[in-house]
């Protein structure tokens, strides 16, 4: 009897389609049925080659070996992946296979995943492909219901490995020609470098502003605060001038001259694609991109409550108005049940703007699952996520919010005042959804609004309070992790042409969703960026960099230029040999331009202490998670840790600890009192496990609470006490 191999990404995926199909076999590395065999990736279980693979002359880093151009590009079984691509190898090749269906995540590099493995095994058998944008039950029942031959999607994979042969090519060739030519660790790419490019430039306009100090004049009154107006704003720039606009005012009696009231309809906002999920996520609660993906990727395959979580639309097709009544009786038992009901009874429909066929490419918006969540078992950050996403699902049926404006306008002494306020009719949305994060920060005030009691057109305003607030200019923000996201999104004001700003609002900007966060990710590990709270700063090495890197990959526009000509290739609308051509003259361009520079690098962190392996002095480095030691030298690759952030906190003066090493030990230590101890010692009578995180001390605190019924405001207290009774 003939089978089906059926291709999944992941162990957890493979799983819950063999769960559905009925397959119930556990082998080494598939799950075998009567008519399936569900096998899985690892992820990439095959990758492009490195360079030595090609010529033994780049198995080490040299400059006079540059660019590598490899006629035909190689691949191989990643390390450490060997054992599965065997066992997905040998189901592939099995002599009762006679068809394969590629299930792996529904995009472009889920779809390269598949065709490496497949072309690597040697495999020619029928293909097709299962498209989903959700593990439930149903999604999968109605995809293997619309299977499509793989064929159909031959293009997204030329597009696939076209952007993974370019980024092979510009990126290990422009990382070598740096790191031979500057002798210092050095890498550079189409999304890093921009992105790295924007953070410095932003660093260089905060160094070159000049605060200008200027005034403004309010007057409390009436139980209004209002605010003086000029004919060019608000703002006076000279304090005598602004004295004397005080002298003048002063104990003079004002009056009403206008009163304006409008309604307004504020409309709720479209629902979340990745990156402003990962914004509002990261200004809310301060979460990493990064983390927010990981969060959100559990929610879709762990606990099927959530759509395919790396899509870059906040569109959903029109296909998807019939699974509303599913996706809202999912939702009725839980904490959203009363605003359920009320959708129904009313019932309410998501508005028309939100379908757009048109502004879906691969996957529509995030969505809430049929798949009740009662019964998971979700952790903090998965809920926070998670409630995100069904706050802005539920407020979209609760219509706009109807908001009325009032402001007053007054004239005390011949000089205008104003006073702004602001009055709910109608919650709509906002009873159950937040409002965006903003994520545009401005140095423009803006007039507070107020709640404004009831006044009269001509009405005295008597007994007037004026005051001289001295403010000055600010200069532009820096970048959060969330900021940070919106720029590499809309890029357009790093680019000063207007071309330029079209094609890159057309192409999403630079990079992916799926890819920003790891693109902030490497930043931060090759000490190019560090943050002070939540601001992210460019290193002096950082900075460096984009000085040494050739001025056309520092443009956003580069990768906006490459994700309009991928995009063309997946709807066969270009030639990929073309392409390839075009990124081989400009990797070589890119090499050649570094060979021919006459730059310096200099290391700005370099310690005294020479690393054991090559002699060379140590580098100093602030990493994200501590303090660093490592080797100039990239053929070394040596690195220490010097200090360890960590979770835990110090028993004595509650702030934060980092784990040192000291004589031959691991110590916690506190930077702000001195608190030393041994990190064995430490975890023995704390029992968080191996490391003591914010999460074992949660734990801790939660136990002596209950157990002592010292309440957990006494927890400090009780750690210290039993640090002190230790045996040493």
């Amino acid at each position: 009897m003939s089978k089906t191999l059926i291709l999944a990404e992941k162990p957890s995926v493979g799983r819950d389609l063999a769960r559905h199909l009925g397959a119930k076999n556990r082998r080494e590395g598939y799950i075998e049925g009567d008519k399936y065999i569900i096998t899985w990736a690892l992820g990439h279980l095959v990758g492009l080659a490195d360079p030595e693979k090609y010529d033994e002359k780049y198995s080490k880093w040299r400059l006079n070996t540059l660019p590598m151009m490899p006629e035909k590009m190689k691949t191989v079984i990643l390390p450490g992946a060997r054992k599965q691509f065997s066992a997905v190898k040998k189901q592939l090749l099995r002599k009762d296979v006679d068809k394969i269906i590629i299930a792996t995540d529904a995009g472009r590099e889920g779809e390269l995943v598949a065709r490496w493995i497949i072309d690597k095994a040697g495999a020619k058998k029928p293909m097709y492909r299962l498209w989903i944008s959700a593990q439930t039950d149903k999604a999968i029942r109605d995809g293997m219901a619309q299977l499509q031959p793989a064929a159909k999607y031959d293009n997204l994979a030329a597009s696939a490995l076209a952007r993974a042969e370019a980024d092979w090519l510009v990126g290990l060739n422009i990382t070598r020609a740096l790191t031979t030519r500057f002798n210092a660790q050095l890498s550079a790419g189409r999304v890093q470098t921009p992105t790295l490019a924007m953070i410095v430039a932003r660093e260089e306009a905060i160094a070159r502003f000049k605060a200008t100090p200027y005034y403004v004049i309010t007057a409390n009154g009436a139980g209004v605060r209002w605010e003086w107006q000029g004919k060019d704003g608000n703002r006076i720039y000279s304090e005598e001038a602004a004295q004397a606009l005080i002298n003048k005012l002063r104990d003079q009696t004002g009056r009403i001259t206008g009163i304006k009231e409008k309604k307004r309809k504020v409309n709720p906002p479209l629902l979340y694609d990745l990156t402003t999920l990962q914004r509002d996520a990261n200004a809310r609660q301060g979460m990493s991109p990064k983390d927010t993906l990981h969060q959100l990727q559990r929610l879709y395959e762990v606990h099927k409550l959530v759509t395919y979580p790396r899509t870059d639309s906040r569109h959903l097709t029109e296909d998807l108005a019939a699974s509303m009544p599913d996706r809202l009786a999912a939702l009725r038992s839980g904490p959203y049940g009363a605003v359920v009901k009320e959708i129904i009874s009313q019932k309410a429909q998501l508005p028309a703007g939100f379908y757009n066929n048109a502004k879906v490419s691969d996957h529509h918006a995030l969505l809430p699952t049929e798949v009740r969540p009662g019964s998971a078992d979700l952790n903090q950050h998965e809920h926070f996520i998670y409630k995100l996403i069904v706050e802005r699902f539920l407020g979209a049926f609760l219509g706009p919010a109807e908001v009325q404006d009032t402001s007053f306008e007054a004239e005390v002494a011949g000089e205008r005042f104003t006073a702004k306020g602001e009055v709910t009719l109608n919650s709509g949305w906002r009873a159950v959804a937040q409002a965006e994060a903003a994520t545009v920060e401005s140095d423009e005030d803006e007039s507070p609004v107020q709640a404004l009691p009831r006044l009269d057109k001509g009405q005295a305003l008597k007994g007037l309070a004026f005051s001289k607030n001295e403010r000055r200019t600010r200069p532009p923000h820096r970048f959060s992790e969330g900021t940070l996201l919106a720029a590499m999104e809309n890029p357009q004001a790093f680019v000063d042409d207007a071309h330029a700003n079209k094609i890159l609002k057309e192409s999403g900007g630079i990079g992916t969703p799926a890819t920003r966060a790891d693109i902030i990710e490497k930043l931060f590990k090759n000490f190019y960026i560090t943050k002070e709270g939540k601001s992210i700063l460019p290193t002096a090495k950082g900075r460096q960099l984009i000085d040494l890197v050739p001025a056309d990959l520092r443009s956003p526009l580069l990768t906006a230029q490459w994700e309009e000509r991928l995009a063309a290739i997946a709807k066969g609308q270009e030639d990929p040999a073309a392409f390839d051509t075009d990124m081989r003259h400009f990797a070589s361009d890119l090499v050649q331009a570094v060979k021919k520079s006459e730059a310096i690098f200099k290391h700005d962190n370099e310690t005294s202490t020479p690393c054991p392996d090559c002699g060379k002095l140590l580098l100093a480095v602030e990493g994200k998670r501590g303090k660093l030691r490592v080797c100039p030298d990239p053929a070394c690759g040596y690195r220490e840790t010097v200090s360890q952030k960590t979770g835990a906190r110090c028993p004595q003066c509650r702030k934060p600890l980092v784990i040192i090493q000291k004589d031959g030990h691991k110590l916690y230590a506190c930077n702000s009192c001195g608190f030393r101890d041994r990190f064995d010692r430490f975890n023995d009578k704390h029992k968080g496990g191996q490391k003591s995180t914010r999460r074992d001390v949660a734990a801790y605190q939660k136990k002596q609470a209950k157990e002592k019924d010292i309440g957990a405001n006494a927890f400090a207290d009780a750690w210290a006490a039993a640090l002190k009774n230790k045996d040493n």
